[in-house]
């Protein structure tokens, strides 16, 4: 019987992929992402026409889409028993599906809320404008234009109304070392 599982959750470019990549490995279970699932219906039916329209290929559908699908695996991963990551920006309007998932459950959620410091985070933004490194079906170009701090602060800054354990990352400058420190900690609450 799975007894936790980890949700990892902020802004874009808080470091969410970073730390759940890096916590999967490190505590050897599975991970789920939505972005890696945004990226699998970017594939399969081609870049978002816009960021949000009524067209089914805007951004904005395959968001939800992508959400939707990650709502699914994470109950089957609760089925299967066995503690697992999740990567995403959930905001606080998905707190009663994962609420209602959850409660068929003996589990403790345990969220990790990424925050970074307003300038690192708007160079994180021009940053992966500039590199073109993710998939091209993120619209980190337009992102890093309409960049707007109390916009991003307001969206992510809170966790899930779900229950259970809730710690705050700052992401600003999480070095190797932060990260050991914070794996102990979390070991020590996880036991």
């Amino acid at each position: 019987m799975v007894e936790y599982f980890i949700i990892v959750l902020g802004g874009p470019a808080t470091g969410k992929t970073t730390v759940s990549t890096k916590l999967a490995r490190s505590l050897q279970i599975p991970y789920l992402s939505k972005d890696g699932i945004k990226e699998v219906i970017f594939d399969e039916f081609g870049i978002p026409t816009a960021v949000d329209t009524t067209d089914p290929l805007s951004g904005r559908r395959m968001d939800n889409a992508a959400v939707s699908i990650l709502f699914y695996l994470i109950e089957r991963q609760l089925e299967s028993g066995c503690p697992f990551v999740v990567d995403c920006n959930f905001r606080r309007q998905h707190s009663n599906t994962m609420r209602t998932i959850i409660s068929r459950y003996t589990v403790t959620p345990l969220q990790i809320l990424c925050q970074t410091e307003g300038a690192e985070l708007a160079d994180r933004y021009r940053r992966r404008a500039e590199t073109g490194e993710r998939h091209p079906g993120h619209p980190d170009k337009i992102l890093a234009q309409n960049f707007n701090l109390d916009e991003v602060s307001n969206l992510y800054q809170n966790p899930l109304d779900i229950g259970g354990h809730v710690l705050a990352l700052d992401s600003t400058r999480f070095g190797e070392q932060d990260y050991k420190e914070f794996l102990k900690n979390l070991r020590e609450m996880l036991s």
